[in-house]
């Protein structure tokens, strides 16, 4: 097989293999992100049907239920965002 054709195959290779890295990485991202929508979205359920009346104790539940999972959040995407480039390997 000619030089240049072992040289397309493994330029080739190597491609298909960051292709699949960074899809795992982006389909990870997007199923936390839903994951912490769907957190806050039913955070947010909880706080307003625990106590329909809006008192301060209500206001005070559903303040500490969103600051926790918004910590929650903030916590993982920051893990994140460490995680992406320290397990990208850089093509040479």
């Amino acid at each position: 097989m000619p030089a240049n054709t072992v040289d397309l195959n493994a330029a080739i290779t190597a491609l298909t293999a960051q292709v699949a890295q960074t899809e795992t990485v982006e389909a990870s991202a997007v199923a936390a992100f839903q994951g912490f929508a769907q957190q806050i979205q039913k955070a947010v359920e909880a706080a307003l049907t625990a106590d329909n009346a809006a008192d301060q104790a209500s206001i005070d539940a559903a303040n500490a239920a969103i600051k926790q999972v918004t910590d929650r959040f903030v916590a993982s995407a920051a893990a994140l965002g460490a995680a992406i480039p320290a397990n990208t390997t850089p093509t040479v």
